[in-house]
């Protein structure tokens, strides 16, 4: 089985051309505009569309501008998670040329996952799940909670700001769903749930190293020693200074 692979191509202004002999490309428009020629179609890629090419079709390509896309090779016959009673749909989506334009719900998906797939590339499979149930009008569901894909991302981001909408993106659920999965399965919210995290990183933190409590709530993502050390104590019943004379 071919790998799904989810990346930002950056498309010199010189023609070129090839094929995919065993997956369909989706090539969605970010910044400037890709012209495209493939089979009896072709047109103009740019913000607000995609152009869908099936497996095996040789395409040639040439962007006057040097424009960026948003491009997702994937195996038209494998159903991707949480999409597996969409196979047939998936797969006559996926092997038919077409250039379509997307909402303004698709295309702000789109612009959320670019942003994050550079820094987070194992949310490749998530991602792709997302853009081809988006092209469907299914939500793709999980039937679980991603926890690890959440943790990962949570610990590579303790020290900035997390709002509900950038751990749903990452779940590849609505806010809503989120919330209620968290609820179900974690007994908290999700941004509480993000709290206990930094909380646990702050306790091996001051166990495990002679940081000062100020670089230990920066690394948390507290905006003061005294915000931390409050939080700190609310959560372990104990204060920061106090937990590390123990040591």
């Amino acid at each position: 089985m071919a790998t799904t692979r989810l990346d930002i191509h950056h498309y010199p202004d010189a023609s070129a051309a090839h094929s995919h002999e065993l997956q369909a490309q989706l090539v969605f428009g970010l910044q400037g505009s890709l012209e495209l020629e493939y089979g009896a179609s072709g047109g103009r890629v740019q913000h607000g569309s995609v152009a869908i090419i099936a497996p095996g079709e040789r395409h040639a390509f040439f962007s006057p501008d040097q424009g960026n896309c948003l491009v997702l090779d994937i195996d038209s016959n494998s159903p991707l998670a949480g999409l597996e009673h969409e196979r047939s749909r998936q797969r006559r989506l996926l092997e038919a040329n077409q250039l379509l334009t997307l909402s303004s719900e698709q295309g702000a998906l789109v612009r959320s996952l670019a942003g994050l797939i550079r820094s987070q590339p194992h949310l490749t499979d998530t991602s792709a799940a997302l853009l081809v149930s988006a092209l469907l009008g299914q939500p793709a569901t999980p039937t679980r909670l991603p926890l690890a894909q959440l943790n990962r991302y949570i610990d590579a981001h303790l020290a900035h700001p997390l709002g509900v909408q950038d751990l749903a993106t990452v779940a590849g659920l609505s806010a809503s769903r989120l919330n209620h999965w968290c609820l179900q399965e974690l007994g908290c919210t999700p941004l509480e749930y993000v709290r206990q995290r930094r909380l646990q990183y702050a306790r091996q933190r001051l166990q495990h190293s002679a940081l000062p409590l100020s670089r230990i709530a920066a690394e948390c993502g507290y905006s003061s020693q005294s915000a931390f050390s409050q939080a700190f104590r609310r959560h372990w019943q104990i204060s920061p200074s106090a937990l590390r004379r123990q040591q």
